[in-house]
């Protein structure tokens, strides 16, 4: 029987049913211009995602309520260099041991046919690193796949990242809520640090205690934190990529104003302990044994007590808002006296983590004698 054929009164109850469908439920194609300038459409929001850096849980967290119950893969970036986050987040939501753990993708060994097995809907990547190989397969298998960046212009590309999130997961409105916090936090640090003319020097040591001193960022990522903090990483003029190495005597010789120690990840077991879990003596017992070192000890900043530690795990997500407002209350302590950066973590644990981040996530500063 077609339409026409139809009895009136049975076409009328179809036409009726068809109109009393809301137009919201009608799902409409989803595009989106990724960070590499690609156009990434979907059919409908994502809910089987694959995230290839596991660390990144935290960034979709900020933009939907539940997000590991959309994960259907992720890397194990988090449980191998953050266990005490992992062992955070398994507390709170449990099932993310169900997850299927894809390795070390962004090491250069991204398991396309792992992925596509898990029949995602998304596959989000991140310009961390460069792009791995093998994506001409998903491709080929219809798996559509996005990048986004917290890594290289974290200051430029985290809004428009999030909001390419927002939109993938159908999260707009969670998103936007986010980001007003983001902004409103951002913009009140760079108000307070207009007009001022001269920036200290901050020597930014990437995971003291990890081996050979003294790894440091180059241009982007952390010196790009650093000077929305108001200082400037002498790193940034002297290694050519995002991270590199100054050999002791070329610290020594530069004398910054400030030390900031970034640590918490597990490559570094003897250097600062910091992060989810970490009591403040700890961190601060840690520190010290840090500075201690033949090519820190010396430094003007050590010995003055303009010394401090900072979360890398901060860093490459959008809770970098959070380590500038510490960095810029360990810069500039009378200017940024008022600011209470564990508020700001604290409000962010109730409106947006699916699991409360407590611990010590900064030593500022941290005087010797302490």
């Amino acid at each position: 029987m077609t339409p026409l054929s139809m009895p009136q009164g049975l076409r009328l109850l179809l036409l009726m049913l068809v109109m009393a469908v809301p137009l919201g439920a009608r799902a409409e194609p989803i595009t989106v211009t990724d960070m590499t300038g690609r156009e990434v459409t979907l059919q409908a929001p994502a809910q089987r995602i694959v995230l290839a850096e596991g660390r990144h849980v935290l960034t979709l967290a900020l933009v939907a309520p539940d997000p590991v119950a959309r994960l259907v893969g992720w890397g194990n970036d988090l449980k191998r260099y953050s266990p005490e986050t992992y062992d955070a987040l398994r507390e709170a939501v449990p099932a993310i041991e169900d997850v299927t753990d894809l390795g070390e993708p962004m090491a250069g060994n991204f398991p396309m046919e792992t992925v596509i097995a898990q029949r995602p809907d998304l596959v989000i990547l991140t310009l961390y690193g460069p792009p791995p190989a093998g994506l001409e397969k998903l491709d080929a298998a219809g798996v559509p796949y996005v990048f986004v960046d917290f890594f290289q212009k974290p200051l430029e590309r985290t809004v428009p990242s999030l909001r390419i999130l927002g939109q993938l997961l159908g999260e707009q409105d969670r998103t936007e809520r986010f980001i007003g916090f983001y902004e409103a936090h951002m913009g009140r640090i760079s108000e307070r640090l207009a007009g001022l003319q001269d920036y200290p020097e901050v020597f930014f040591h990437l995971n003291p205690g990890g081996g050979a001193c003294c790894y440091t960022s180059g241009p982007g990522n952390m010196s790009d934190f650093i000077t929305a903090a108001g200082g400037r990483n002498i790193g940034a003029d002297v290694v050519p990529g995002a991270i590199g190495q100054m050999n002791p005597e070329a610290v020594i010789a530069a004398d910054p104003d400030i030390y900031l120690a970034g640590g918490g990840s597990t490559v570094a077991p003897d250097g600062l302990l910091i992060g989810p879990g970490v009591p403040a003596d700890t961190a601060r017992r840690t520190l010290r044994h840090v500075l201690q070192a033949p090519a820190l000890s010396h430094l003007r900043s050590v010995q003055e007590g303009r010394a401090s530690g900072i979360w890398l795990f901060f860093f490459d997500n959008p809770l970098f808002v959070l380590g500038v407002e510490e960095m810029a209350r360990a810069f500039h302590p009378e200017l940024f006296a008022d600011f209470d950066p564990e508020a700001s973590l604290d409000e962010i644990n109730r409106r947006f983590l699916p699991f409360d981040l407590t611990g010590s996530f900064a030593v500022t500063p941290a005087v010797q004698g302490q």
